[in-house]
């Protein structure tokens, strides 16, 4: 599986498991909030947007090159019912900790990244996304990967 993919799937891995607050939804792909019920909210929707990628080592044999990649994925959190502001505060630091707890996501004892940190909390106009609200947490991503010869 691609590398970038292994990433956002244990990101989602964790936000499921995490248990500093119940999140009703947690998906790979985007949800139409007016389609949930009640319970599943607070809701959150991973994508990945914008990478910048470079070479970090010249091509040696079969070894392959070296690259590193910086992307960002977004982790969009749905909030509905009362006091959303305040629901919504609670989730993006719950997130936030999850995520940042071990900044490699080590699976099987083995980073997954070089590095994960929040760069930006981006949230809708108050009242644009009524009854609902919402929030974008832009996480920034730095990996290595080696691109083999063929």
């Amino acid at each position: 599986m691609a590398r970038r993919e292994d990433i956002v799937k244990e990101i989602v891995s964790l936000l499921k498991a995490q248990r500093s607050v119940r999140l009703g939804v947690v998906q790979r792909d985007p949800i139409d909030p007016t389609q949930l019920a009640k319970t599943a909210f607070p809701a959150v929707f991973l994508e990945t947007t914008n990478e910048n990628i470079e070479d970090v080592s010249m091509t040696m044999g079969s070894i392959g090159l070296m690259r590193e990649g910086v992307m960002e994925v977004n982790v969009v959190l749905l909030i509905g019912g009362q006091q959303r502001d305040t629901q919504r505060n609670i989730a993006v630091e719950a997130i936030e900790n999850t995520l940042m707890a071990n900044r490699q996501l080590p699976v099987n004892n083995v980073p997954l990244v070089e590095d994960i940190r929040l760069s930006r909390v981006e949230t809708v106009v108050i009242g644009e996304s009524a009854p609902f609200a919402s929030c974008r947490m832009v996480f920034t991503v730095e990996y290595c990967y080696t691109l083999n010869q063929t």
